[in-house]
């Protein structure tokens, strides 16, 4: 696929307190940061904490968190992983779930329709684009401890025209399917066989026809009779 139109993410690292960084970004205590800007930041036994990143094209990848009401019992939910993809300057915002997430009936509705909000500090609701992460069809995105988030996200942003600057496509272009044409074979005329008498069996002939030549009418029919029976 070609990456002409195609926005490259800055590679732009994730830079802590860093001066030249203007985008601040919080998070609900349930959603936790899978992937930011192509670094795996998944970690089950930390917390998610804050990020600051540079102004311009941005991408995270995340999911919901939390313990729900299952059966009698409080039971670990975690969504598909969702990726937002954003151009911001100078922006505070935070990530929160777009809908309710607290029984079972809940999950299964956020697992139908899983959404995610951005609230800016002002109150405003920041546009970005977010799709589930899917996982890729090759099936070479799963590892022992379960999936490759990078490799889905590599293919993912493949699909829609998005690299890091410096990765090298997954897929090879596709070239263009050739035309396949049936050969037609010639038409084979075919040739007339001649059938050719044996030489013996011509004289023989010709010796009959001289013989009966000389026959009375007598002789003729006699020999005609006989000629009959055999």
């Amino acid at each position: 696929m070609k990456l002409g139109k195609k926005l490259l993410l800055a590679s732009a690292i994730v830079m802590v307190h860093s001066a030249q960084a203007a985008v601040d970004v919080s998070f609900a205590p349930d959603v936790e940061t899978v992937i930011v800007n192509g670094n795996k930041t998944l970690n089950l036994l930390e917390k998610t904490e804050d990020l600051t990143l540079n102004n311009g094209l941005n991408q995270i990848v995340v999911r919901v968190s939390k313990l729900v009401e299952g059966q009698g019992q409080l039971e670990k939910y975690r969504s598909e992983p969702i990726v937002i993809t954003l151009t911001v300057n100078d922006k505070q915002f935070k990530v929160v779930p777009g809908a309710r997430v607290v029984s079972s009936i809940d999950v299964r509705n956020f697992d139908t329709n899983p959404t995610l909000k951005l609230i800016a500090s002002n109150g405003d609701v920041i546009n970005a684009k977010m799709d589930v992460l899917p996982k890729n069809n090759s099936g070479d995105s799963a590892t022992l401890f379960g999936r490759d988030y990078l490799k889905d996200l590599a293919y993912y942003n493949q699909s829609q025209g998005y690299a890091f600057a410096g990765e090298k496509p997954l897929i090879e272009p596709k070239k263009k399917p050739k035309q396949l044409v049936k050969i037609e074979s010639p038409a084979t005329a075919v040739e007339p066989v001649a059938i050719v008498q044996p030489a013996k069996i011509v004289a023989a002939e010709q010796e009959l026809k001289n013989i009966y030549s000389q026959l009375t009418p007598q002789q003729r029919k006699a020999f005609l009779g006989w000629a009959v029976t055999q």
